[in-house]
């Protein structure tokens, strides 16, 4: 999964591809790069973020999604937390919401039982991991279980993230890794988005930010993982060649 930020703050891209052209340009990259899907995002969820209208979320997203019609040969995800963005891109071709509030705010469960769609539940923003939790994936498994019966979606339509970064701590977020059986017992795609996280800047400090990403992404798939969501895919596409 391609990451691909229309936002002004993101922590690593903030700002290089606000321009349409420049996402296209982008986006079609990350396509040729090796992408199975474009994960498009329109407001930061960075630490600290601040939160923006659906009217400016709309703003960067909508002609993003009209130039790229017909271009893609790879499924959009749409990476929000708003029903009415959510419904204006899938409107544009979007065929996957990803939600990183787990569809907590409202209209989005009722957005996503009406539709046929996948749906990418993720933890960290609706359910906060305690900061003494020595055994997170357990506990983030068990909050996804209750939260994908609650929500009563269809479970061939469900995509589990553990919320790589989003109110764990470093320790935290390395168990979670190294241990991914719990989540991959659900059932569903487990998707770990870690890319250039402070984890990767923790684990691995001495090498280029996507080059630890790609190392840390490759051993999440095998320990589990299903998708993997990238910024850079050419540093993983490197070392996938290498060990195939």
């Amino acid at each position: 999964m391609g990451i691909l930020n229309l936002t002004p703050d993101s922590f690593s891209d903030g700002g290089q591809f606000l321009d349409p052209g420049a996402a296209v340009e982008q986006a079609l990259k990350l396509e040729a790069d090796g992408a199975g899907i474009l994960d498009l995002g329109a407001e930061s969820t960075r630490p600290g973020h601040e939160l923006v209208s659906e009217e400016e979320e709309l703003r960067r997203l909508l002609p993003v999604l009209d130039r790229l019609a017909g271009q893609l040969k790879i499924p959009i995800s749409v990476d929000t937390s708003k029903a009415a963005v959510a419904r204006a891109a899938f409107d544009r071709g979007a065929a996957i919401l990803n939600d990183v509030a787990a569809l907590s705010r409202p209209g989005m469960a009722d957005f996503a039982r009406a539709g046929d769609f996948p749906v990418v539940v993720m933890h960290g923003v609706a359910h906060v991991l305690p900061e003494d939790d020595a055994r997170p994936s357990e506990t983030i498994a068990a909050w996804l279980a209750a939260r994908i019966a609650e929500l009563g979606l269809a479970p061939d339509r469900i995509i589990v993230d553990p919320g790589i970064g989003f109110g764990t701590t470093r320790p935290q977020d390395a168990a979670i890794l190294d241990h991914l059986a719990p989540l991959v017992a659900l059932g569903c795609p487990v998707l770990i988005g870690l890319s250039r996280k402070r984890i990767v800047r923790a684990l691995h400090p001495d090498l280029d930010r996507d080059e630890a990403s790609a190392r840390m992404s490759l051993q999440a798939w095998r320990n589990g993982a299903a998708i993997l969501r990238l910024h850079d895919l050419r540093a993983f596409r490197r070392l996938a060649q290498g060990i195939s």
